[in-house]
């Protein structure tokens, strides 16, 4: 069993020299540290330390939000990444969140289901109203880049036999734009 820290700051000019020294205070054995944002998902040293991560050990951090900046969800996810891997963490922070006691495990899995639940609320009321949406006539995605009739003009045009590149050129489209025009089935 290890006990493993990690501490991260934003920008090259910030220190880590508190972080460091409150998880050490924690016993930490080794240090995962970077100056890296926290909206980057693409943090090697976070990045290695949940490979090297393993049953028995214990991440700590100082707070949730040195962990990841990208909204409950992914700091769920990656709280998740950490306890997959049979291993418990520790916010300073944040005392509900600590895996490494009883009480801290029931409270990381209701906040866990609660934020879960949101989520599926949100779907569904996304859903239903995407629904609403359909049945009342918007339609959704790109806006087509030529008109119904210049598609008719386009697609007449290239049955007639004219390269599909010298028509896009006269609407000033890509010609993948005309090749997609298929007939209407009657």
């Amino acid at each position: 069993m290890a006990i493993l820290g990690y501490a991260r700051v934003s920008t090259h000019g910030q220190v880590l020299d508190i972080q460091e020294l409150q998880l050490r205070a924690q016993g930490c054995t080794k240090i995962y540290a970077e100056k890296e944002s926290g909206i980057n998902a693409k943090r090697p040293v976070l990045k290695r330390l949940l490979r090297e991560v393993r049953p028995g050990d214990v991440v700590i951090f100082a707070a949730l939000d040195r962990l990841t900046r990208e909204g409950p969800y992914k700091t769920l996810a990656m709280l998740d990444r950490i306890t997959s891997h049979g291993a418990t963490y520790k916010s300073l922070a944040e005392p509900w969140a600590d895996t490494t006691t009883d009480l801290g495990e029931i409270l990381a899995a209701l906040v866990g289901y609660m934020a879960r639940k949101t989520r599926e609320d949100i779907l569904r009321r996304t859903s239903a109203g995407r629904q609403r949406a359909m049945a009342a006539g918007v339609r959704f995605g790109r806006r087509p880049k030529l008109s119904p009739q210049e598609q008719a003009q386009a697609l007449s045009r290239r049955l007639a036999g004219e390269r599909p590149a010298a028509i896009a050129q006269s609407f000033k489209v890509h010609p993948s734009t005309i090749l997609r025009i298929k007939p209407k089935s009657s």
